[in-house]
């Protein structure tokens, strides 16, 4: 056998070996649950009664019942949901270069509230939670039986607005940048509607 042969046998045993250990590679804990109030559980390869520390992967169906939880990614973005949620964790990429991170999530029912890592750990460009697209920092999302949402800007410690985000749908896009200020997008075909401002505390929030 000639030395070209061989070579040729051991890098196709070698790349035969990588793609085993590729499809061998254990999951990659994400996040955790940080906050959990009631039943929770998150459906995965079968489903999982949830408790505190309960470890977070990419493409975890997160759903609540009569309960709450929060979940604390690695770079410290947090998202909580409250009664009757679901929650979709299509994409997670951790960088240490904020423009390589990126998150998607896909919020199917329920009520959420997002807030972004304060160390700017990924670029709020490529933060992406659909129904429908949002940018943004500390925001929350309720979806109706029929699909519908409604997007409010939530404000800082300061009280001032926690950064903007941009609510888009197939046929347009509005801006949100005032503390409280709302819109809501019914289908993807119609542009969400204009902003308007809301008389309602981070209290009454929590409790819906």
């Amino acid at each position: 056998m000639t030395g070209s042969k061989l070579f040729l046998i051991l890098l196709a045993v070698l790349c035969a070996s990588s793609k085993t250990m590729a499809a061998q590679a254990p999951p990659v804990d994400i996040g955790k649950i940080s906050e959990l109030k009631g039943n929770a559980q998150i459906i995965r390869d079968d489903a999982y009664g949830v408790t505190m520390a309960f470890p977070v992967q990419q493409m975890d169906d997160v759903r609540t019942a009569a309960g709450r939880v929060g979940i604390t990614f690695v770079d410290d973005s947090v998202v909580r949901l409250t009664e009757h949620s679901k929650l979709v964790i299509t994409e997670y990429v951790f960088n240490p270069d904020p423009d390589k991170s990126k998150l998607s999530l896909r919020f199917a029912s329920g009520t959420a509230r997002f807030v972004t890592s304060k160390m700017g750990l990924i670029n709020k460009e490529r933060i992406n939670i659909t129904t429908p697209t949002i940018r943004g920092t500390d925001f929350t999302c309720t979806v109706d039986e029929l699909g519908r949402s409604l997007i409010i800007l939530l404000p800082d410690a300061n009280g001032d607005a926690s950064g903007e985000i941009m609510v888009a749908t197939g046929a347009g896009t509005v801006i949100l940048n005032k503390p409280y200020q709302a819109t809501t997008a019914s289908v993807y075909e119609n542009v969400p509607t204009r902003p308007v401002q809301l008389d309602i505390t981070l209290d009454l929030i929590d409790n819906m």
